[in-house]
This record gives C-alpha cells, sequence and structure tokens, in this order.
C-alpha cells in the first residue's frame, strides 16, 4: 500500500515540474525581446516650419501616473502591501483627474512643450485592459506623442492570490515640436532567467528636437530624454543605468533628461525612513557621478513619491525624492517645482521644469 502511494506521490510530482518546466519554455518563446535600440520616428524639418530657438524658454512636466492604479488608496504587495489594484471604477477615477491636470498645463500661456509621462499601459490587468496612451492622445491633442515599451509580459504570475497577469505599457513623451528623431534605447540591465520573463526591461526615449540659432540659421539639437530607471535593484543595475546615460549625454550639450529615476539626486538627504524600509530603497547619486557642466534639477521642498506598503496616509506615509531633471550645459535651469497632489491619483507628484536653452 506503501509503495502504491509513493509511486502516486513520485507521479503526481513529476508530472507536476514537467508542467511548469513545460509553461517556462512557452513563456521563453514568448518573451518580448526588444532590440538595444530602436528608431521610433524620423521627419524632416522643413526649412520655414516653426522650431525652437536659442533663447526659448522650454517647460516640461513630468510624471510617473502609476499606471492610474496606485492612487492614494493603494498598497501595493511589490512594496509590501497586499494588493495588486485598485477597484476599476477608480482606476477610471484617477485617469481622468490625471488627464484633467494635464490639459490645464496644456490650454494656458504658460503651456508645457513637452510632457514626459511614466507607467502608462496600453493593455493590462492591472489597469483593465484600459489605453491609457490612447486616452492621453485624445485628450492632448495639440502635442505628437511617441511610446517606449518598457513591460511586455503575457503573464506575471504574482502576487498568487490575484496575479498581475498580462502587463504592457511603458514611457510615453508629448511633444509641441516635431523631432528629427525618436529613439528607444534599451538600458543594459535586466534581470536573469528567468526572472526577466516576469519583469521590466526598462530604457531611455529620446526625442531630437531642432534648435535653430536665429543670428547664423545654424540648427542644433536639443535632446528631450524620458527615463523610467531599476527601482528593484538586483546588484549594480541603477548604476549600470547612470553610466548608460553619462555615455549617452556626453556628447550632447543641449538635454533635459527628465523622469522617475528611483533615485535621489545629489545633495538630496533622504530620510531614516525612506532608507531603511525593507522593499525600496533609493539609490543615491553622487555629486561626481556625472560630469560637474551637468545640473541636476530638483524640489527639495515637496516629496515626489510616497511609499506604497499602505494607503497614503499624511505625515506618516514614507516620502522621498525620485522625480527630477537634469540639464547639459547648453541649457539653463530657472524653474523646478513639484505640485503637491497629495498623492490622490499616483503615487508619485508631477513635477514641472522651466528651461532657458543658451
Amino acid at each position: 500500500m506503501m509503495k502504491h502511494l509513493l509511486h502516486i506521490l513520485l507521479w503526481s510530482l513529476s508530472t507536476l515540474v514537467a508542467g511548469l518546466l513545460l509553461l517556462l519554455g512557452l513563456f521563453w518563446i514568448r518573451e518580448w525581446r526588444p532590440a538595444p535600440v530602436e528608431v521610433l520616428d524620423t521627419a524632416a524639418i522643413a526649412d520655414n516650419e516653426p522650431v525652437l530657438r536659442r533663447g526659448d524658454t522650454v517647460r516640461i512636466v513630468s510624471w510617473n501616473i502609476g499606471y492610474a492604479g496606485l492612487g492614494n488608496d493603494m498598497d501595493f504587495f511589490y512594496d509590501g502591501g497586499k494588493r495588486m489594484r485598485t477597484s476599476q471604477a477608480r482606476t477610471v477615477e484617477n485617469l481622468q483627474r490625471i488627464l484633467r491636470f494635464l490639459q490645464r498645463r496644456t490650454a494656458d500661456s504658460a503651456r508645457v512643450d513637452f510632457i514626459l509621462l511614466q507607467e502608462v499601459d496600453l493593455d493590462s490587468r492591472r489597469s483593465y485592459g484600459i489605453n491609457e496612451y490612447d486616452s492621453l492622445r485624445r485628450a492632448l491633442p495639440g502635442y505628437e506623442s511617441w511610446m517606449g515599451l518598457n513591460y511586455v509580459a503575457d503573464f506575471v504570475p504574482i502576487p498568487l492570490t490575484d496575479p498581475m497577469g498580462r502587463v504592457k505599457g511603458g514611457v510615453a513623451t508629448f511633444s509641441r515640436w516635431r523631432p528629427e528623431r525618436v529613439v528607444r534605447y534599451g538600458y543594459p540591465s535586466g534581470f536573469s532567467f528567468p526572472m526577466r520573463l516576469f519583469n521590466l526591461k526598462r530604457c531611455l526615449l529620446s526625442a531630437a528636437i531642432p534648435v535653430r540659432d536665429t543670428a547664423t540659421g545654424q540648427l542644433d539639437t536639443l535632446f528631450v530624454n524620458n527615463t523610467h530607471n531599476t527601482a528593484y535593484d538586483t546588484g549594480d543595475m541603477r548604476s549600470r543605468e547612470l553610466a548608460f546615460l553619462r555615455n549617452y549625454l556626453s556628447d550632447k550639450p543641449y538635454s533635459i533628461t527628465a523622469g522617475d529615476w528611483n533615485s535621489c539626486p545629489p545633495g538630496y538627504r533622504p530620510s531614516r525612513a525612506a532608507l531603511q524600509d525593507a522593499h525600496f530603497r533609493p539609490f543615491p547619486i553622487g555629486q561626481t557621478d556625472f560630469p560637474s557642466d551637468l545640473r541636476f534639477v530638483y524640489d527639495s521642498r515637496t516629496p515626489s513619491v510616497r511609499y506604497d506598503y499602505e494607503p497614503y496616509r499624511a505625515g506618516s506615509t514614507t516620502t522621498t525624492v525620485v522625480d527630477f531633471a537634469l540639464c547639459g550645459p547648453g541649457v539653463e535651469a530657472v524653474g523646478c517645482e513639484t505640485i503637491d497632489l497629495e498623492f490622490k491619483n499616483s503615487d508619485h507628484n508631477p513635477v514641472v521644469a522651466t528651461f532657458v536653452i543658451r
């Protein structure tokens, strides 16, 4: 009898293992493998086409919108909470409020030139299949737009009680000015097998915007870069991403790089709670990690992110600064403000920054 039960147990175990290996093989075959460099758009700029000029003021909004699912009601399982998504009604409400905020920033006399968004979903279970990118495009008709995918997976199996399932999303750039070229650069960081099958493959979305010198007619290029760096480091992932950025920006004096760095900028001192959290710890960018002629621009008075181990409670939930900009020596920063929305519709606050092209 015992021998018979042992045979059944071994057969069941071997069948389970074989099934898991078969499933893993299927995920590997279906794995999303983006190229290191993907040209998303190119355009010839006509001589009479309006372009930026030296001396012009440039305004940007950078915002991680948290796939419209990480408002102040949410705790998130990756950060020590329990949930994977909020209700569908709350997701729709969050997205509508995000759209209205951005529309207000594009309608006045000081309208922004560029909108850099992170965690924008195209078709994901966590956001109920809503195509948020299309919603944004419809809400911002005066802007051209491009999407740099960084998370594509047929099925993410965690949390086990309510799996994330299908995910498709990334970073999105909106521009009032026509670029000559838009490129997705894959960051040289990534998870090892099999974790990479279910995880993000981070990228930099770079738009090359013509800038004319009105005195000589010469055209230069302003590189507007949208970044969303690694949050859950398994080694030197964030260091490798920063090294990539340092090299990429080395020959680009006219550049603005903004987004969710998941790191703290040089000179900013995060709280002890921010550094001792068991799930997320911001990477400290050092004063010498980038050349001295590149300038970090951030608002140290207002937190840009809150930790998701619990629904947001003002005054007690841990917060810090990880959303900011970096500008090249040909660009002068003249203002930066993190808009305190009390994390109502995203676990990040939007950052509004103003620059002058020198």
